[in-house]
């Protein structure tokens, strides 16, 4: 089933990765940029509050593609998964979010980069790691 149990709560192992492989990559971002502290702190903080802002969007786009979920079962939409809109609207909501901070920051473009590189590789390959592991132990 891909998932365990936890009392009422199911919960995914993809879940369970990508949680693992975002603290592995969080980490390694602050080690890598140690000594551009400011640059460091602004942009990780920058790039959470904008994953949390595309799953809220993500999450609430629901609600707006599928009105009427709003007169029958509002809280149904936590439960239900998206389409490839909804995925777009959360994405396009962290994005803006992040490109606001950017221009607010002035963040220099060679460091920006290496961060994005960084990011994206490390999580990529931290959580396939983790995935791989998991499904030749268990």
């Amino acid at each position: 089933m891909d998932a365990f149990q936890l009392g009422p709560l199911i919960i995914k192992y993809t879940w369970i990765f990508v949680l693992g492989a975002g603290i592995l990559t969080y980490l390694m971002l602050k080690m890598i940029f140690k000594q551009e502290e400011d640059f460091r702190e602004s942009f990780l903080d920058s790039l959470m509050n904008s994953i949390v802002i595309a799953v809220i969007g993500y999450k609430i786009s629901i609600l707006l593609f599928r009105p009427e979920l709003w007169t029958t079962n509002p809280l149904g939409a936590l439960y239900l998964s998206g389409s490839w809109r909804e995925y777009a609207a959360g994405i396009l909501a962290g994005g803006l979010y992040f490109l606001r901070m950017h221009k607010k920051h002035s963040w220099e473009a060679p460091l920006l980069g290496r961060a994005f590189v960084y990011c994206i590789v490390t999580f990529i390959t931290v959580y396939w790691l983790f995935r791989t592991l998991f499904f030749l132990i268990f």
